[in-house]
């Protein structure tokens, strides 16, 4: 019985992976023969903006200065990106001498994948496994499943995140603080695993000391980085100090209000950084705290440098928006079937902007 069990949710989560990746790319294949008229090849279609820096440090490694070409790229540089997710694939790169993009596809598949099971696992310790499948479905079919399509971080980052969670609610603080330590090495806001990591570590009483050395193992990733940048640029920080090349400059505090307007106005960003705020205050009074403070303390860094630029992908690929989700609607069907039509109408939506390259999406 537990057998045919364990095989029905792992065949219904093979199942609606697989069709939520077919649908995402016949959209890739429908907007690009729309907008582009088939010309431009599957690689170029699915490597843009971010997706290009990583392949710069994929194929070349870390700039030593800031570029001064080409044009668009001037004063910028590859620092900004973490250093986990090109290791990865150009690990595999180095042994399958394969395209890196083609590489870094697959591999996100996986790791979309291995994060629905995690995921599912994770729900079942709260809920039945209705509401557990439902979870993992409004995961899969995510409008933001765009950034787990390309060449971006946001796959490997949810994978890791709720290998994290799962082991903090498992009470394995040891693997939990290995997995902060990778995590802390995928992206910058990767380091605030450290918060919920913390609470669960002072609700199982530890000692001091090994507070500090799961701390420590949990924001090495950060660290070693932190070293290497010192070593290639000089400069401990140069991850974030080159992050004003992209216009995160702080608060204007001549121009606040003009500033506030400016990123209000950018509404696509804006309303998902909004919706994700309101997710982190309902999971609070939820009581779910390491889950509230990792949903804040992953949006907030990116508003606190005075743009809303990329906060729609920063807040949708976040697990916690999905589990916040799945409380909300667990004892109403017409809650489910809602949230479903509209994150499933909203997914067939956004690769025409993808292709079309609409800044609507950066």
């Amino acid at each position: 019985m537990d057998k045919h069990f364990k095989s029905n949710w792992l065949l219904y989560i093979l199942f609606t992976f697989i069709v939520s990746r077919l649908i995402i790319y016949y959209q890739f294949h429908v907007a690009d023969l729309l907008l582009l008229h088939g010309k431009t090849s599957f690689t170029d279609v699915m490597c843009k903006w971010d997706c290009k820096w990583y392949l710069t440090i994929i194929n070349d490694g870390y700039d030593n200065v800031v570029r001064t070409t080409p044009r668009i790229w001037k004063g910028l540089a590859n620092w900004a990106f973490f250093p986990l997710y090109p290791a990865i694939v150009g690990l595999i790169k180095f042994i399958l001498p394969f395209n890196p993009v083609v590489i870094g596809v697959i591999l996100n598949q996986i790791f979309v994948l291995l994060s629905s099971v995690v995921f599912y696992k994770i729900l079942r310790l709260e809920f039945d496994d209705l509401n557990s499948r439902f979870g993992v479905t409004i995961l899969l079919f995510t409008p933001f499943s765009i950034y787990f399509s390309s060449l971006y971080t946001e796959a490997l980052f949810l994978f890791l995140s709720v290998s994290g969670f799962y082991f903090i609610k498992s009470h394995k603080l040891v693997q939990a603080s290995i997995i902060g330590g990778l995590l802390s090495a995928t992206r910058p806001v990767g380091i605030m695993f450290l918060i919920p990591l913390f609470i669960a570590l002072l609700r199982n009483d530890l000692r001091c000391r090994k507070i500090i050395f799961l701390s420590l193992i949990a924001s090495s990733g950060l660290l070693l980085f932190m070293v290497y940048l010192q070593y290639k640029t000089g400069d401990f920080l140069a991850f974030q100090h080159i992050q004003k090349g992209w216009g995160r400059r702080g608060w204007d505090t001549h121009n606040i209000s003009g500033q506030l307007i400016k990123m209000i106005q950018d509404y696509h960003n804006s309303s998902i950084f909004i919706l994700s705020f309101l997710i982190s205050i309902y999971l609070f009074t939820k009581k779910y705290y390491e889950e509230a403070f990792f949903n804040l303390s992953c949006i907030l860094p990116g508003v606190l440098t005075g743009t809303m630029m990329s906060e729609g992908r920063f807040s949708g690929t976040l697990f916690t928006l999905y589990f916040a989700i799945v409380i909300f609607a667990k004892d109403s069907w017409f809650l489910k079937v809602l949230a479903f039509l509209i994150i499933f109408v909203t997914y067939l939506s956004y690769y025409i902007y993808w292709i079309g390259h609409s800044t609507f999406l950066i």
